[in-house]
């Protein structure tokens, strides 16, 4: 998968969900906050594999950590902030 820059729509998306946006959460089967907006929100990425056939746990799938591909953001992260300005997708402050 390609880095965050290659797809901005990701970081607008956060934006919307710290914000608990209802529109955005439409896109959503189920609000995955439905008390209070999160803190923080942050994407990890995993690569998966599909488990061998017979597999004694009963497993799909086993998945392995890569890492963090989109770093935590919260409503007050600056760099967040300014790269949605730039974008026009936020009222310059």
């Amino acid at each position: 998968m390609a880095p965050p820059d290659h797809y901005p729509f990701v970081r607008h998306l956060v934006w919307k969900l710290l914000h608990n946006d209802r529109e955005t959460l439409k896109l959503f089967a189920s609000n995955p906050f439905p008390d209070e907006p999160p803190r923080y929100v942050r994407a990890v990425l995993y690569r998966y594999r599909f488990a061998r056939p017979g597999n004694p746990e009963s497993k799909w799938w086993n998945r392995e950590r890569i890492g963090v591909w989109l770093p935590a953001s919260s409503v007050n992260d600056s760099q967040l902030i300014n790269y949605l300005e730039e974008r026009g997708w936020l009222m310059a402050r």
